[in-house]
């Protein structure tokens, strides 16, 4: 996993989003988790190589 310091929890549901088309992944950067929690955030941000500094994606 990327970040060790991550609760399994979330580390599991990154590993689980890994294998999904994009929306599950964009719909997560929207979760409690990822909005409240940057070490969570970052994980995702580097999992899926956005770019931290850039616009969420547009909702649908």
């Amino acid at each position: 996993m990327h970040n060790d310091n991550l609760p399994a929890n979330l580390a599991k549901r990154i590993e689980e989003l890994l294998g999904r088309e994009t929306s599950y992944w964009e719909d997560e950067l929207y979760s409690v988790e990822a909005l409240t929690n940057l070490q969570y955030r970052q994980a995702l941000e580097k999992s899926f190589k956005l770019d931290p500094l850039g616009p969420l994606p547009g909702r649908r």
